[in-house]
């Protein structure tokens, strides 16, 4: 592999780092200033996972957020070679509104049980 290649897959990795670094920040914080209200999103669970055998590590994950009611919402990260994508389900009353994977299957029922 060039130095080139090399280097743009190190800057990548570097980019995809501080945006999780930052949505984890952004996440801890929405959690500590809703954690005094009932309906704020105090139940959480994250699971990382690698989807994709191309892949190394535990790039990609789960965060279930809810509130003490169960409502809430889960929030996926697909991360593969070359592309990023996130999604997110509508959580009530601890149940999901959409099909969900076993990952998030295992973040919600972790975040139930917090």
């Amino acid at each position: 592999m060039s130095l080139l290649w090399e280097a743009v897959i190190l800057f990548f990795l570097g980019l995809w780092t501080s945006i999780l670094t930052y949505f984890t920040f952004r996440a801890y914080r929405l959690l500590k200033y809703k954690s005094s209200d009932k309906s704020g999103l105090r139940r959480w669970s994250l699971v990382r996972f690698n989807p994709f055998s191309d892949t190394g590590g535990e790039q990609s994950f789960v965060i279930a957020l809810l509130n003490d009611s169960g409502d809430g919402l889960i929030i996926t990260s697909l991360h593969g070679r070359g592309v990023a994508r996130f999604y997110t389900k509508k959580v009530t009353r601890g149940q999901a509104d959409q099909e969900l994977s076993s990952e998030e299957k295992t973040a919600l029922a972790q975040a139930l049980k917090s």
